[in-house]
């Protein structure tokens, strides 16, 4: 690995550091984002199954997703396995002591374990071939090609796409003979998920710790004070959380965080099944898909874009509505204005709120405060006292009535 004692990472210098702090104290970003504006999440995948890469703006990673039988643990003997490794190679950058290098890759990887293993994502149940024999090892490979801030968010969404992507091959054990078919003997078969957690990171400054900064560039992630990874399913379940920094965080921020997070991990995770029918059509096509790794990276006819693929949808909802609007006049036989404003654009669907009731306190609701008069009036006497005569007056018509329904009981009855 090369390396260079003069070769610093940008955001480590002292004034990087405070141009980064007084541009976050004006609540204003480098690349003229908002603070809760996240980057355009770009996908391609290979030839091979399981094979995909993730595009964050400038961060690009490669994940590759490969199988092999093997030998289970003792301690889960009907269970498969799942094994993360993450290769920064050459691209992150080096100082002297080459802290930076090892901090990142140690807190990468355990991060993604927290985030599949200990989660229990994937369904390794689901992997057996025979108790305390033979089981599928799952292994994911992560390579990142270019590093321009949150990787975090970059290898989890490339690992989870991997992962869904990828199809094993069907396995039989009879006999104790292990026979593997190929894909034109018999179809491969995915992997089963119990969830799909996908991270989202945010960076807080000292300057200005009310607006923390999401899906941070390298700049400015080198030059935070505090960083949040916050990582949740499609079912708004909290799957890990990894917090540091010098930075007093209040819980409301750190709640806000929370939910937009949630919401953010559920439009990944529809945007990833979009993007996966769509390539399983290209396949059904038999369209030409790019081999090799320079040609997924140089060919952009087969990126699949978050912010383009999210809006199309909604696109062809409203031409699908349009297109059946005018088959309904015809039949009918008073006529109907269509299209009245056909400048007007369509408006988008809103989504259904999340209910984080279960695991989101609330701010408590001021209590309403109840006035009483010291001094009651004299119609307020009045109504009391005339209120007062009625309810003795009905309860001594209750008691006779309960007195001789009694009587009634218990006299004899002479034939």
């Amino acid at each position: 690995m090369f390396m260079n004692s003069n070769l610093f990472e940008p955001g480590k210098s002292k004034l990087e550091r405070n141009f980064i702090q007084s541009a976050a104290k004006q609540n204003t970003r480098l690349d003229g984002r908002k603070s809760g504006d996240f980057r355009d999440v770009k996908l391609t995948f290979g030839a091979d199954w399981g094979t995909v890469i993730v595009a964050i703006g400038d961060t690009k990673v490669l994940a590759q997703v490969s199988c092999d039988i093997g030998t289970p643990s003792s301690a889960r003997p009907n269970e498969g396995t799942l094994h993360l490794n993450v290769s920064l190679g050459g691209v992150a950058y080096l100082n002297e002591s080459q802290t930076t290098h090892d901090q990142r890759f140690l807190t990468l990887n355990s991060l993604l374990e927290r985030t599949f293993r200990n989660s229990r994502s994937l369904d390794l149940e689901s992997l057996c071939v025979a108790a305390e024999q033979h089981v599928w090892c799952v292994r994911v490979d992560i390579t990142v090609l270019n590093h321009d801030g949150n990787l975090y968010d970059a290898s989890t969404v490339a690992a989870l796409a991997a992962l869904m992507h990828f199809r094993r091959p069907d396995v039989t054990f009879l006999d104790e003979e292990i026979r593997i078919y190929s894909d034109k003997e018999r179809e491969l078969i995915p992997l089963l998920f119990l969830h799909y957690p996908v991270s989202v990171t945010y960076c807080l400054y000292k300057s200005n710790s009310h607006y923390p900064y999401v899906d941070p560039i390298l700049l400015e992630e080198n030059a935070a004070d505090s960083i949040i990874v916050l990582s949740f399913n499609s079912y708004n379940e909290l799957c890990s959380l990894n917090a540091g920094g010098s930075t007093p965080t209040k819980a409301g921020i750190i709640m806000q965080c929370a939910r937009n997070a949630a919401k953010r991990s559920k439009s990944l995770v529809d945007f990833l099944k979009k993007a996966l029918l769509l390539d399983e059509q290209r396949r059904n096509n038999k369209e030409p898909i790019m081999e090799g790794l320079v040609s997924l990276l140089t060919n952009k006819s087969q990126t699949i874009s978050y912010n383009h693929l999210m809006k199309e949808d909604v696109s062809d909802i409203v031409m699908r509505e349009k297109q059946e609007i005018p088959e309904k006049v015809k039949t009918e036989d008073k006529p109907v204005a269509v299209d009245a404003e056909p400048h007007k654009k369509p408006s988008k669907a809103t989504p259904a709120p999340i209910n984080d009731s279960a695991w989101l306190p609330r701010d408590k609701e001021a209590s309403p405060t109840v006035v009483t008069s010291s001094a009651p009036t004299k119609t307020n006497r009045n109504k009391s006292q005339r209120g007062a005569g009625q309810q003795k007056s009905t309860q001594k018509h209750s008691k006779q009535q309960n007195q001789s329904d009694s009587e009634e009981e218990t006299k004899p009855v002479i034939k």
